[in-house]
C-alpha cells in the first residue's frame, strides 16, 4: 500500500507540474526514463478506467483517445515570424484552443471510450491524435495530423485546411460557433472511419496491449515478458492471468491516472473560455485583412499573368515575322 500511495503522490505531483508549465506558456515535453526499451506512445502508461472488459459502443470497442496540445510550428528564427505571419503568443494560445476543439469533436461521435487533452503524448491512451499548426490567419486554417495506436502503429498522416466564409460572421445562427469547426470535425470524422474498419479482435488486443504497457511502467519486471519492443512498435506476445495480484494493483493506479487526466481538463476548459473574446476578436478582425491580403496577392498575380501572355504573343508573332526589326520591337514591347 505504501508503494502503490508513493506511486499516487508521484504522479499527481507530474500531471499538475507539467499542466501549470504549459499553460504559462512553456511548451510540455518530457518522458519517462529508464533502462528498458520504452514504448513510442504512452507514459509506457495505458488507459482506461474500465477494469471489467472491454466496453462496447456503436458497434465496436470503445478506444481511450489522447489529444496532446498541438505542436504550434513557432520558427526558430525570430526574424521570420512576420514574413511567415507567425506570432509566438498567438500560436501557443491556438496550439492549445485547437487540442481542446478536436477533443470535443472526438467526443461528439460518441465512437470513443475518455477523451482527454494533455499537455504531451507521454501519457496514458489507445489512440494518440498529434496535430501540428501550419496555418492560421483567421481566414484559412491549416492543420497537420497524425494519428498512432499505443503500439506505434500510424493509422493516419493527413493535412486539413478550411476556409472561413464572411457570411459566419454575419449569420445570427453562426453566433457563438468556432469558424475553424470544420476542420476539426473532419478530422473526427475520417478517424471513425478508420476505427469501423478494424475487427473487433485487433482493438481488443490494442486494448489489452494499453493495460500492459502501463503495468510495464510501474513493474517492469513483472510485466516485461509479456510486450515485445521492436524497430519502436508494441507486439503484445502473451498476458498475465487475470487474477494477478500485481495486474490487480496496477490496475488501481491507472483509475488514479485517470482521475487526474480528468482534473486537467478542467485547466483547459478554464483556459479556453479565458481566452475566448479576445482570441474570437481577433479571428473575426483577422479574417478581413487576410481576405484583402490574398484577393491583392490574386490581383497582383493576374496582372503578372496579363504581361507574361503579351510577351509570349509578341514572341510567337515575332517568330513569323520576317523583319528582324520588327521582330526585336515586339518582344521588347
Amino acid at each position: 500500500m505504501i508503494v502503490i500511495e508513493n506511486a499516487k503522490r508521484v504522479l499527481g505531483l507530474v500531471f499538475i507540474v507539467t499542466i501549470a508549465i504549459y499553460l504559462s506558456a512553456c511548451a510540455g515535453g518530457g518522458g519517462a526514463g529508464g533502462a528498458a526499451a520504452k514504448p513510442p506512445f504512452g507514459i509506457n502508461l495505458a488507459e482506461s478506467a474500465d477494469i471489467q472488459g472491454f466496453r462496447e459502443q456503436y458497434e465496436g470497442i470503445k478506444l481511450d483517445v489522447i489529444v496532446p496540445v498541438f505542436d504550434p510550428n513557432i520558427p526558430d528564427n525570430p526574424d521570420e515570424y512576420e514574413s511567415l505571419g507567425v506570432w509566438p503568443e498567438l500560436r501557443r494560445t491556438e496550439a492549445i484552443r485547437f487540442a481542446v476543439s478536436l477533443q470535443d469533436e472526438f467526443k461528439a461521435t460518441n465512437a470513443f471510450g475518455f477523451v482527454h487533452t494533455t499537455p504531451h503524448k507521454n501519457v496514458s491512451g489507445d489512440l494518440f491524435v498529434q496535430g501540428m499548426i501550419v496555418k492560421s490567419n483567421g481566414e484559412d486554417i491549416e492543420i497537420s495530423v497524425q494519428v498512432h495506436d499505443t503500439t506505434g502503429k500510424r493509422w493516419m498522416k493527413k493535412n486539413y485546411k478550411h476556409r472561413v466564409k464572411e457570411y459566419h460572421w454575419q449569420n445570427i445562427r453562426q453566433k457563438g460557433k468556432d469558424p475553424y469547426q470544420p476542420v476539426f470535425e473532419k478530422v473526427a470524422k475520417d478517424v471513425v472511419k478508420l476505427l469501423k474498419k478494424k475487427s473487433s479482435e485487433e482493438l481488443a488486443r490494442l486494448r489489452a496491449t494499453s493495460e500492459i504497457v502501463f503495468a510495464s511502467a510501474f513493474t517492469h519486471e513483472a510485466f516485461s515478458e509479456h510486450l515485445e519492443i521492436k524497430n519502436k512498435r508494441v507486439n503484445l506476445v502473451s498476458f498475465p492471468d487475470n487474477e494477478d495480484p500485481m495486474l490487480q494493483r496496477t490496475r488501481a493506479i491507472r483509475i488514479h491516472d485517470l482521475n487526474f487526466m480528468d482534473n486537467m481538463q478542467d485547466n483547459y476548459v478554464e483556459f479556453v473560455a479565458k481566452t475566448h473574446d479576445s482570441y474570437t476578436s481577433w479571428q473575426e478582425h483577422s479574417m478581413s485583412s487576410a481576405k484583402a491580403e490574398r484577393e491583392a496577392k490574386s490581383k497582383a498575380g493576374m496582372q503578372a499573368l496579363g504581361a507574361a501572355l503579351l510577351i509570349f504573343g509578341a514572341a510567337a508573332a515575332a517568330d513569323n515575322s520576317t523583319d528582324s526589326a520588327v521582330t526585336r520591337t515586339a518582344v521588347t514591347g
